[in-house]
């Protein structure tokens, strides 16, 4: 029996629960008020297609663009069961690469709902100067967006009534929109005048509709501010950093300057989690060089590129927003090796004209990169060290020890400091004996230790005590629970091993939660290779961070350590050859 369903099929309902039942409402009206038949218009950021339906079943040809692929099949679906193909398209684009996919002057109405705040300045202004071009003369543009109010009694009023709808919104679809502030300055400083101003109960929500007039010219697009390493450092997203590293923590998307680059100094690319951003920073902080930081939506690289956070689309939107490429002579960008799985390089060029190099696994050896960029097969692997696996034993399990030190100052005070103890010790044992600890799974080996400290206990209160075996049966109970509970995604987390946890979702029919667990990528099976279309290229030996391929003959690239597969699909989709698969 399913449990969950995915985290697109859930979006609507979860958005639907946070706007107080005002998205349903909108699309309607704006379908209502603003689409007539024959109009051809354009939905950025369709997400599950509602609207797309709607404003074809009105007349209209409808054509949505959406940075998620997961959103966009959602759609696939709905636009198949009402048997609309022909009336309504979609592409799997973000919201700055209209321009490439359509031509200008080709819409009568541009549509979005509640994506305007989720793009960073830079992006906006991008957009809605391209959404000018595509606009036909006294085309409309209408945006629907949640807004901060500007009232301070209505300000407080609104974030107490917000808070809890946003936790049961990210309980139910793992999502959320955030507060704009003057949608009404933007529009009207990129050439659009405003037709209508409509808002909600508290001033909220607003529905804004706005005339392309042919007496107002294209406004230019300014040149991007560019940040300096730790323009946007924040105590409290280091601490975070470390303590909460199963939810996001993201930065602003955007060029940072680093040292004093000129037109031939290299172009770098990382995800905008606080920690990398910082690290990549630290890392390069003697080099001359560009960094562009994409939005993952505060997420690793690893983890972003797999989940599909960090993608092509993303990658193309920080390019295009900087306008990196009128800031160099050369057309390189070097990745992230990480974000391999995520990436197609093809349309990365196609769409920006930049050709992508993978650099090395962490950013501590860019520099060396920078200086010899054969040293990226030396520094390629993915690091499972003892320093590495105490950082994750704090970092993963702070927010699980608070939660329990909080149950239990309420069910029995006086035990918070044993039970701590317990907590961080028997954490120390699972995380840093790790690879000596016998087991395959992290279960087992925290399991292990429970029925071995359960017999102890019964030994020793029966022989030694002379007491009832079990007596102490809540104590076995307590550390069985923080055993499993450590032990659990212990494997994924220390190990680069497929999650426990997501393959236990799988079994119970889930498909994911949230950002930190997704069975539905979770991918399966074993490497194979076609000798014969393999042209030894030697990208990937270079993507692949468990060191499954190696160099036989000097020239050869073959798989020599299958076993250490453990299917994240980046050489797969790195190989242009098509000469590796994964098979069951």
């Amino acid at each position: 029996m399913k449990i969950l369903e995915s985290r697109p099929e859930r979006y609507d309902t979860g958005i639907n629960f946070l706007s107080a039942g005002h998205a349903v409402k909108i699309r309607k009206q704006i379908v209502n008020n603003f689409v007539k038949p024959g109009m051809k218009i354009l939905d950025i950021g369709c997400g599950t297609g509602i609207l797309l339906e709607d404003a074809a079943r009105a007349g209209a040809e409808a054509i949505g663009i959406d940075i998620s692929a997961g959103m966009l099949k959602v759609a696939q679906k709905r636009i198949e069961k009402s048997e609309l193909q022909n009336k309504i398209s979609i592409y799997n684009a973000g919201a700055v690469e209209i321009d490439t996919l359509f031509s200008e002057n080709s819409f009568d109405l541009v549509v979005s709902t509640l994506v305007f705040s989720e793009l960073y300045q830079e992006e906006r202004a991008l957009a809605l100067y391209q959404i000018k071009k595509l606009l036909k003369v006294n085309g409309k543009l209408v945006i629907a967006v949640e807004v901060q109010p500007k009232n301070l009694l209505k300000r407080i009023i609104h974030f107490f009534v917000r808070l809890p709808l946003t936790i049961i919104t990210y309980i139910i679809a793992q999502t959320g929109t955030k507060p704009f502030t003057n949608i009404e300055e933007e529009v009207e400083n990129s050439g659009f005048s405003i037709i209508s101003e409509e808002r909600s109960f508290l001033d909220s929500f607003v529905l804004l509709s706005a005339d392309n007039s042919k007496n107002i010219a294209h406004a230019e697009v300014k040149f991007p501010n560019v940040k300096k390493p730790n323009d946007d450092f924040s105590i409290i997203k280091s601490i975070w950093d470390y303590i909460g590293r199963w939810f996001p923590n993201p930065v602003e998307p955007g060029l940072r300057v680093i040292g004093e680059p000129d037109r031939n100094s290299p172009v770098i690319l990382t995800s905008n989690f606080h920690l990398t951003a910082r690290r990549v920073e630290r890392s390069l902080k003697n080099e001359n060089v560009f960094l562009l930081i994409a939005s993952s939506n505060g997420i690793n690289v690893w983890c972003g590129s797999a989940g599909g956070e960090l993608n092509t689309h993303s990658v193309i939107t920080v390019i295009k927003t900087s306008r990196i490429n009128e800031r160099v002579n050369h057309n390189r960008i070097i990745l992230p090796q990480f974000s391999a799985s995520g990436i197609d390089r093809e349309l990365l060029k196609s769409e920006t004209g930049r050709k992508g190099f993978f650099g090395p696994a962490y950013s501590k050896s860019l520099p060396a990169y920078l200086r010899d960029h054969k040293t990226v097969f030396e520094n390629n692997k993915a690091d499972f060290s003892l320093p590495f696996r105490l950082e994750m034993l704090l970092s993963m399990n702070f927010i699980i020890w608070f939660a329990l030190a909080v149950i239990t100052l309420f069910i029995e005070p006086k035990m918070l400091l044993p039970v701590s103890v317990y907590f961080w010790s028997m954490g120390f044992i699972l995380y840093a004996g790790y690879p000596i600890i016998p087991g395959n799974s992290g279960w087992l080996k925290a399991g292990v230790f429970s029925i071995i400290e359960i017999i102890s206990i019964v030994l020793y209160t029966y022989f030694i005590l002379k007491m009832p075996a079990f007596v102490y049966w809540k104590v076995m109970l307590g550390i069985t629970v923080i055993n499993l509970t450590l032990g659990f995604d212990l494997k994924g987390i220390v190990s680069g091993y497929p999650s426990e946890a997501e393959w236990l979702m799988k079994k119970l029919g889930m498909k994911s939660f949230g950002h930190i667990f997704s069975a539905e990528k979770q991918i399966e099976g074993l490497i194979q290779q076609d000798i014969d279309k393999c042209n030894n290229c030697r990208v990937c030996l270079m993507v692949c961070p468990k060191g499954v391929f190696d160099i036989v003959d000097g020239k050869n690239i073959r798989i020599m350590n299958r076993s250490e597969c453990f299917a994240c699909n980046a050489c797969v989709t790195q190989c242009t050859e098509d000469a590796l698969l994964l098979e069951r």
